[in-house]
């Protein structure tokens, strides 16, 4: 085995490069606060992405099964060409036709919430809730969206058929509305109209505010009588069954729809039908760039560490060239010499990854703490911050240690004199 790569070898340098270090410990300093910053700010970025990432999954996919949307506009475009926005709303006949028509999709749901104007405030005798989304929808929404209930019970079909005023509360607002009372079979107010409360949420802290915990349901066709606005945003949610492709799912909708519309073969579709996988592509499309870029901003700390870690290794290199030049004459090889300074290099960048990833993941746990924003600590991203810096010290180290390996013993050991 070559001397320069025995593990006696690498830890004698191992040592002499923290003697450096620590005889230098200024220098050092700055060297390892510069890689620190770099890698710090970096994991912080990647542990919030993380969890966000993560976040919006759990959000997306909520319910056991994936989601189709049947939808006036393009889930990611809107409604802004003059065409789109004549298109026929969405009706809860149409959502009939979906239950009976789409074998592969259950629990089928017509859903409508405002869009375009002020949420609603909810009173209940002298307490009033905080803004909140107010939605029509039916039963099965509790499968859609992974509802729990937490009081009482879920609005049924049939008042769903005699546009009964019930409702069902999230979270938020049964905390503003009965904090010491139990809501059920109370009256409550959402303008002019007054509802009894049959039922409350489980708190359910999303990304998504209008399916968070701040939030509140209906009936459909009691929404429809009494609260609905023109641009108001009607849906049609389904579940793909086990063993179906969300592929074959959306296909069977857009056959049922575009029979209903008497579509032609040669006409485009005057709807869109959209998915949670759809929606967590699209998501992802967003947060990639994004990542890249904080990435590549944050990486601009790693090179300025390695730039100083070159420039601090050449004068190293200067300072001891009579030390080479006595290790050359006795004995040591170019490759001993370039080994010394590479893991000097490693070691000045190593510690100083280390030091970065506790502040930035403890920053970014930190930031959790204090926004609600999620983190997530993932240790592969740990074992790259790691890597990383130390390979920025070999990469930078590179040259300087090439030099030091080149110096010829005798010049060397009369460069003091």
């Amino acid at each position: 085995m070559n001397k320069a790569r025995s593990p006696d070898l690498i830890r004698e340098n191992f040592v002499m490069a923290l003697d450096i270090i620590f005889a230098h410990k200024l220098r050092s300093g700055l060297i390892i606060l510069g890689v620190s910053i770099g890698v710090a700010s970096l994991m912080g970025m990647v542990s919030i992405l993380l969890g966000l990432g993560q976040k919006i999954r759990q959000d997306i996919f909520r319910s056991e099964r994936p989601v189709v949307v049947l939808m006036k506009f393009d889930f990611f475009v809107g409604g802004s060409d003059e065409s789109v926005l004549h298109r026929k709303e969405l009706t809860e006949e149409d959502a009939r036709a979906v239950r009976e028509g789409c074998p592969s999709v259950q629990n089928v749901t017509y859903h409508v919430e405002p869009q375009g104007r002020p949420p609603y405030t909810i009173f209940a005798g002298n307490e009033k809730s905080r803004m909140i989304q107010v939605a029509g929808t039916e039963p099965s929404l509790l499968y859609i969206w992974s509802l729990d209930l937490e009081e009482g019970r879920m609005f049924t079909d049939d008042e769903v058929s005699h546009r009964a005023k019930v409702i069902v509360l999230g979270h938020s607002p049964r905390r503003d509305l009965f904090p010491t009372t139990d809501p059920i079979g109370k009256k409550v107010k959402i303008g002019n109209d007054e509802f009894t409360v049959v039922g409350t949420f489980n708190e359910r802290k999303t990304l998504f505010g209008s399916l968070g915990e701040n939030f509140a349901i209906i009936p459909a066709t009691t929404y429809m009588a009494n609260l609905w606005k023109r641009q108001d945003m009607r849906r049609v949610f389904g579940m793909v069954r086990e063993g179906v492709s969300v592929e074959t799912a959306r296909d069977e909708m857009i056959r049922v729809m575009r029979g209903r519309r008497k579509l032609r073969a040669n006409q485009n579709n005057d709807f869109d039908v959209s998915s949670s996988d759809a929606a967590l592509e699209f998501v992802n499309r967003i947060t990639t760039p994004i990542a890249a870029i904080l990435s590549a901003i944050s990486s601009i700390g790693l090179l300025v560490g390695g730039i100083g870690v070159m420039n601090m290794m050449l004068v190293s290199v200067t300072e001891r060239t009579t030390e080479i030049g006595i290790r050359k004459a006795v004995g040591a090889t170019r490759r001993d010499i370039l080994w010394q300074f590479l893991i000097e290099a490693g070691t000045l960048t190593g510690i100083g990854g280390i030091v970065g990833i506790s502040v930035g993941l403890g920053g970014a746990l930190a930031v959790s703490a204090l926004t609600g924003l999620p983190s997530q600590i993932s240790l592969p991203y740990i074992l790259l911050g790691v890597i990383s810096s130390i390979g920025i010290g070999l990469f930078f180290g590179i040259y300087p240690a090439n030099r030091a390996a080149k110096l010829d013993p005798v010049r060397a050991m009369s460069y003091a004199k």
